[in-house]
């Protein structure tokens, strides 16, 4: 998934001869704070419903200068360096633009984050297993092996370091029943600290997956 699948068509665009009345509506329409804002067909960054409050409502928004984002997202970009981005920004919305630098529209960072929860369906049901092991130690492909000969696949996966440079790995499983997983892992010599079955995220240890969510900004 990249940027360009991830525009808002239905948050509107402020123009030029929008004054501050027109664009406090269409804020409280869409129930959104910022907006961005298109000067002779460029973007020219985003006005806030805070700032405006300051101008009277009959003001034209040509006559206001904008709130500027330094951040400039290709439309290609992959959504992990997306959300990456996000978290290097108070905005709460980021502007697209194709390869010659034309303005497609925004991506708002909650529906960003929503889609990638997606991709790593972490909402499904199914097992989650969280492994601690060192660098050294790390091999995918021999992981998969051990779970895939206990009749289970990993449908996505979730790896962190500490400053110890010791990896935590997250699995999610495509089945629920996951005792025979983890007692390989162990008996291959895997530290599994921990292991979810039968519920959906929602109802797992929260601990691990609020680190998981404040990681992506949620």
């Amino acid at each position: 998934m990249v940027a360009k699948e991830l525009i808002d068509s239905n948050i509107p665009v402020l123009k030029q001869t929008d004054n501050v009345d027109r664009a406090l509506q269409l804020m409280g329409e869409c129930k959104n704070t910022h907006l961005p804002y298109v000067c002779d067909d460029n973007f020219s960054g985003f006005f806030s419903e805070e700032f405006l409050l300051n101008y009277n409502y009959d003001t034209l928004l040509e006559d206001i200068r904008p709130e500027m984002v330094e951040l400039k997202i290709d439309s290609n970009l992959p959504i992990l360096e997306l959300i990456k981005l996000f978290s290097q920004t108070s905005f709460e919305l980021l502007p697209v633009f194709d390869s010659t630098d034309v303005f497609l529209g925004v991506i708002e960072k909650k529906e960003a984050n929503e889609r990638f929860i997606e991709t790593l369906a972490l909402n499904d049901n199914g097992g989650i297993i969280e492994i601690n092991l060192h660098q050294k130690e790390y091999s995918l492909s021999e992981i998969s092996k051990i779970i895939e000969y206990e009749y289970a696949k990993i449908i996505s996966l979730f790896l962190s370091n500490d400053s110890q440079n010791q990896l935590h790995l997250t699995l999610k499983l495509d089945i629920a029943q996951i005792s025979g997983v983890v007692n390989s892992l162990e008996r291959y010599g895997y530290d599994v600290v921990s292991y979810f079955a039968s519920e959906p995220v929602t109802n797992i240890e929260k601990d691990r997956y609020d680190l998981l969510m404040k990681y992506l900004s949620i």
